[in-house]
């Protein structure tokens, strides 16, 4: 079985997990006004709601055999939409991070974070594009099983970026901006990265 395209799930779940976005911001402002538990548990919200996104669209094309052509499409559009997102993330990161203030009200800090990934309109382009893309090149490199082991490292890579963002939160006047900006260039350029790996296999069929 080729792994390549759930070890490349696993970079993209990096890039996107550190990229600015209302998933990242709710999870930098919960974790700064209560902690690292809070933060950690808007986190459990938002990766289970989106992990059962990508799970239902694994299986949705893990029951059809997608034709080739079809394959090389979603990989184009996908990895444009990649493309797109990390020149947005350093257009974003420019830009200075402002935390609201006042009370937060009564909403769980987990219901939250399923409510910032539901009305997250970036949240279902990501699966009508490069999330079809991904798991289409899964089901067509190793079936239902790699598409399933390709969600899993997607999540992992982006879990393990939010709980940086968790951590960096709860301490976040002892970060810089300037240390901030520079890790948000870094991933965006390898979402960027992913992105173009992707156009050139569409292309290249």
């Amino acid at each position: 079985m080729d792994l390549s395209v759930a070890f490349a799930a696993f970079g993209l779940g990096v890039a996107l997990g550190a990229s600015p976005g209302p998933v990242q911001l709710l999870l930098f402002s919960e974790a700064s006004r209560g902690g690292a538990g809070r933060g950690l548990r808007a986190m459990a919200g938002a990766n289970a709601t989106f992990g059962a996104m990508m799970l239902l669209l694994a299986a949705g094309l893990s029951s059809v055999e997608p034709s080739e052509s079809f394959l090389r499409v979603v990989k184009v559009i996908g990895g444009a939409f990649l493309v797109f997102l990390a020149y947005d993330a350093i257009r974003e990161s420019r830009r200075p991070h402002v935390v609201e203030e006042g009370p937060r009200g009564g909403l769980h800090p987990s219901v939250r974070g399923i409510v910032a990934v539901i009305l997250n309109p970036g949240v279902y382009v990501f699966l009508a594009t490069t999330g079809t893309a991904l798991i289409a090149s899964a089901v067509d490199q190793g079936g239902r099983g790699l598409a399933v082991l390709t969600v899993f490292a997607l999540l992992l890579g982006v879990s393990l970026m939010d709980s940086a963002m968790v951590v960096l939160g709860a301490g976040a006047h002892r970060v810089s901006d300037r240390v901030l900006r520079i890790l948000g260039d870094v991933l965006a350029f390898a979402m960027g990265a992913l992105g173009v790996w992707l156009i050139v296999r569409g292309i290249a069929g």
